[in-house]
């Protein structure tokens, strides 16, 4: 009877926690109602109308299929400015119909949205982001180059994931700043909840503002616990230390202390104490280097950052090696234009929804598509432990845009058959090491004030390694043609070829057009 009531008791608060932060949470978004609504909106709707003529329609080495794909796609975009709020929307609900094959026919989903909002002033913030898109199930069976799955291949999912994260934010006396933030990301997937899972974390921090003989200082703890649907739950609990010394405003270095625990690579938590350094250097205001080793749980955790911006480019260069643990999420790849650009100016603009503004209007200027796909990565379904090189460079010219990217990764399972596996839901029970090179450049050119011109070309490789080993060359070569019938109309052309040979195999040309209209 007392174990009855010891849960019951644990259940009706649980319940309680999470009835009064919804109740505080929507009581802090009634009273901020008014300023949102006197706030700067700008909503415009719109529809499109894509076709696809493909000669592989189901992206198969065997029984090749053409059809003839109809995508309806209405969709909205929503930026909203306030003193106190900010929103950055846009969303594509896209409804697919095959000619030959109506067995295909279905309707996805395409979403990019972050939002930030100041409830009380200077004290308590809200941050908010949502995404939905088409991702790769496996690194070995071709990749996913649009927000939309046209040729509705069996090796996509569409993914979901969400982001809510309040947090308090402001001064201890006059030379200490604290933070005390609660992150939830949760993901669901179309893939029969083999991806699916939320994440929860506390994060606290305190930090000196004021540099005392050049001396400067940090402690950080976080609190982390993973939740998945078909894997083994994993937790982590992390605190470190940071001694910061300023040689001068561009130039300082930093000793890193603290202690970490986790169980994800066994069912017993393990523990480490962490030691390392690190420095910054930032020669101009342009320019900004950032490096760092600490001895970690898994070894050592190395972490480059190069960022450099004039008038006209974006240069970036990135080396990590760090656990990877959110659920749902791709693992690899470059991503999308939205993404890449995004990375490449997150130093210089630290706001995420005054960045994606700023990025979509890039964009926009030339002519290319935010959800566009450059290489995709892959799914995974659990804890893994990750090495990334990536080199990225961007080229803003009044009537030419150029990208390029290039990048190697490493994704290697850490669980040595903790729970039930890695990879749940494909054919990657049997791997544990996968790694990928890859590279693309894309070029858009106006022709005209109403024109532009764009091509790409790319190549990803990944090889799988384990009791069945993989491996996969694919390469991609597109060009679209875009032109403005008036003011909100514009109509398009474009071809594509793909080439993917290795453990499986295919090949397709596809021939494209588009109309689209904004309101």
């Amino acid at each position: 009877m007392a174990m009855v009531t010891a849960m019951d008791t644990d259940m009706v608060t649980a319940a309680w926690r999470k009835g009064a932060f919804r109740m505080a949470l929507g009581a802090a978004l009634g009273a901020m109602a008014p300023a949102i609504q006197a706030g700067d909106w700008r909503i415009e709707p719109s529809v499109s109308v894509n076709e696809t003529a493909t000669d592989n329609v189901g992206l198969t080495g065997k029984h090749r299929k053409s059809d003839w794909i109809t995508d309806i796609t209405p969709g909205v975009r929503i930026d909203g400015r306030g003193d106190r709020f900010r929103l950055n929307l846009d969303y594509q609900l896209h409804g697919l119909f095959h000619a030959n094959d109506s067995s295909r026919d279905n309707h996805q989903n395409s979403l990019n949205a972050a939002g930030s909002l100041e409830v009380l002033e200077n004290l308590f913030f809200i941050d908010a982001a949502a995404k939905i898109a088409q991702e790769n199930r496996s690194a070995f069976a071709g990749s996913a180059y649009s927000s939309v799955d046209v040729n509705d291949s069996d090796n996509t999912a569409e993914t979901r994931s969400y982001r809510l994260s309040p947090y308090f934010r402001g001064m201890l006396g006059a030379s200490t700043e604290y933070l005390l933030r609660y992150s939830l990301d949760k993901t669901t997937t179309d893939a029969g909840g083999a991806y699916d899972g939320q994440t929860r974390q506390w994060l606290g921090r305190l930090a000196s503002t004021r540099n005392f003989s050049g001396f400067g200082w940090s402690v950080e703890a976080s609190r982390q616990r993973n939740d998945y649907e078909r894997e083994r739950d994993t937790k982590s609990d992390l605190v470190r230390g940071r001694l910061t010394y300023h040689f001068d405003p561009q130039f300082r270095v930093s000793l890193i202390a603290g202690r970490e625990s986790n169980d994800y690579a066994s069912l017993d938590e393990k523990s480490h104490t962490i030691k390392g350094g690190g420095f910054e250097w930032a020669p101009t205001e342009r320019t900004l280097l950032a490096a760092s080793r600490e001895d970690r749980l898994f070894g050592n955790s190395d972490s480059i950052s190069l960022t450099h911006r004039t008038a006209r480019t974006a240069w970036k260069y990135s080396q990590t090696k760090d656990y990877f643990t959110s659920t749902g999420q791709s693992s690899g790849g470059v991503g999308t234009y939205f993404s890449l650009l995004d990375s490449m100016f997150s130093s210089a603009i630290p706001d995420p929804v005054a960045r994606a503004a700023f990025v979509n209007a890039m964009l926009a200027s030339s002519g290319l598509s935010p959800n566009a796909v450059l290489q995709g990565g892959f799914l995974t379904s659990n804890v893994t432990l990750q090495k990334r090189k990536e080199l990225s460079l961007a080229l803003v010219g009044a009537r030419n845009t150029v990208t390029f990217a290039a990048s190697q990764g490493e994704t290697r399972d850490i669980s040595n058959g903790a729970g039930l596996g890695w990879f749940q839901g494909t054919n990657f029970l049997s791997l544990d090491n996968v790694r990928q090179t890859g590279a693309s450049v894309n070029w858009s050119h106006k022709l005209t004030g109403l024109s532009t011109l764009t091509s790409s070309a790319s190549r990803l490789k990944s090889k799988g390694s384990g009791t069945s080993p993989a491996h996969t060359s694919e390469t991609m070569y597109s060009v679209n043609f875009l032109t403005r019938l008036g003011p909100k109309t514009d109509a398009g052309l474009g071809a594509r070829r793909i080439e993917l040979d290795g453990t499986t195999g295919y090949t397709e040309n596809a021939l494209t057009g588009t109309f689209s209209h904004r309101f």
